[in-house]
């Protein structure tokens, strides 16, 4: 690339040169002037494919001359005022920064501007290397010489973005000379290089930019093994991508790295069973964050299959306990157990399988808690139905509300005391004291014969719970009632 710099400063024009070869990592030429009256001279001698110009030195004349020119222009101000920004947008600019200039930004602002010979070359279909892809999938039997050249594999985050990859790769200006081929979900790419060891600059530049540019993270695999062919260099590099199951995106590896990976028994031992059991009836959260943060431990790679089929093989626990709590008849739930499940089988990154597994746990524990505290609700109310319609029942206890509710004695005691604040002992015979109660003042019947009828087979023991209640016998709460009744009407 060729680069007209147009600016006051030498000491300028030099550092901007300096950085831009030792990290812009492609061939550049950069001719630098800083005398405004030879900008016409200078661009017709050099013909530039770029112009970074201060807009300072941008006459009437000169600036009726770029305008006819079809050159990118990159503007650099010293002075942030409205005139400058004017010229800038009248020379259509593609980038206008203020001075001391931001190198980042520069070559962020460089990478857009598509090769030359890309640009002459490219028709209005995709190019597609030809020779390459029959010399790999043919599996041409002599080696592809390396010499002077690299072989990597791309790989970005989202399979769908990778026509967009390569559509953006092949207008790079990083590397010299790219050929570019996209497969289904990645792509392969042959670069002249200097030095082996500069690739990997230039790799971390293009994995810099392709973020800034998608918003998403690649993984690039390099060749590093003796001359081979074309298929073999391809299939290496395709089999080191897979460490993304363990380490994510943003990497850049070397074929030659590998994973020692371990078998895992996909099956559940009767003691992790157990320990899933308990878990999710416990809602202990962190014993299953534990159990599901051991297969992403960087100490120990677990065979993807084998790892997939575990997961699997826990889902099968969790199955059965949202079944015990009818949780599966919640739509919700059940989608986000089968969207989990295909999760399991089908993304490429382990830790953000253990996060969704873990998230989705989390929301069956939660959900199982609110089941229960409206269960608490129900089986509280319920009972208190009993209650009042079989009250003079003599029979009536805990017991017999538990059994008719099909609940157990110390589920019900728990939950009802929890609700009402007081026991269900209690509960019930305060309903009796105040049935009791209605009757002495509304009828004239027996002491004794009121105490069967709200469900105390004793009168003796119904007159001392009466008198805990209102601090006289029922007899003399009668006789109050009725008395203070009469003056009343008196």
């Amino acid at each position: 690339m060729k680069i007209l710099i147009v600016e006051r400063d030498f000491e300028e024009i030099a550092g901007i040169e300096w950085y831009l070869k030792n990290y812009f990592m492609r061939d550049i030429e950069v001719i630098g002037v800083i005398d405004g009256s030879r900008i016409i001279e200078a661009f017709e001698e050099a013909r530039p494919e770029v112009l970074l110009i201060e807009m300072e030195l941008v006459s009437p004349s000169i600036e009726q001359f770029l305008q006819k020119q079809a050159i990118p222009v990159i503007g650099i101000t010293a002075e942030p005022i409205f005139q400058q920004a004017m010229k800038a947008i009248r020379l259509k600019a593609i980038d206008l920064f203020v001075k001391p200039v931001p190198l980042e930004q520069l070559k962020s602002a460089l990478l857009k501007i598509p090769s030359t010979k890309r640009a002459e070359t490219s028709s209005s279909t995709i190019p597609v290397e030809t020779q390459l892809y029959s010399d790999l999938f043919l599996n041409k039997p002599g080696n592809f010489s390396l010499d002077g050249k690299s072989f990597f594999l791309i790989e970005c985050a989202d399979y769908e973005h990778n026509l967009m990859l390569y559509e953006w790769l092949i207008e790079l200006p990083i590397f010299h000379n790219p050929l570019a081929l996209p497969l289904q979900n990645r792509v392969i790419c042959i670069a002249e290089i200097d030095v082996f060891t500069n690739l990997f600059r230039q790799l971390r530049i293009m994995s810099q930019e392709w973020e800034k540019f998608s918003g998403e993270s690649l993984n690039i695999a390099v060749y590093d093994g003796e001359e081979t062919t074309l298929l073999t260099m391809y299939q290496e590099c395709k089999k080191t991508l897979a460490q993304r199951f363990y380490k994510g995106y943003s990497h850049i590896f070397k074929s030659s790295q590998t994973l020692h990976v371990t078998r895992l028994d996909p099956l559940l031992t009767p003691e992790e069973q157990q320990l899933w059991i308990t878990s999710l009836e416990n809602g202990d959260l962190k014993a299953i964050k534990t159990f599901l943060y051991m297969l992403t431990t960087s100490s120990t790679y677990y065979h993807q299959d084998d790892v997939r089929i575990h997961l699997t093989s826990i889902l099968a626990q969790i199955r059965r306990f949202m079944m015990k709590y009818h949780l599966q008849q919640q739509a919700k739930i059940e989608q986000q157990y089968r969207a989990l499940f295909h999760f399991i089988l089908e993304h490429p990154i382990l830790y953000a399988i253990v996060q969704e597994f873990i998230l989705f746990t989390q929301r069956l524990i939660d959900a199982r808690k609110n089941l229960q505290l409206q269960q608490i609700a129900d089986y509280t109310e319920l009972a208190v139905e009993i209650i009042e319609r079989d009250y003079e029942n003599a029979e009536l206890t805990l017991q017999h509300a538990a059994n008719k509710l099909n609940i157990s004695t110390n589920y019900l005691s728990n939950v009802f005391s929890k609700k009402r604040g007081i026991p269900f002992r209690k509960y019930l015979q305060q309903y009796r004291v105040q049935q009791a109660e209605k009757l002495l003042i509304e009828t004239s019947l027996g002491i004794g014969t009121i105490a069967e009828m709200v469900g105390f087979t004793d009168g003796n023991y119904f007159t001392k719970v009466f008198r805990e209640y209102y601090q006289l016998t029922p007899y003399r709460y009668r006789l109050q009632v009725r008395k203070t009744v009469g003056s009343a009407k008196n």
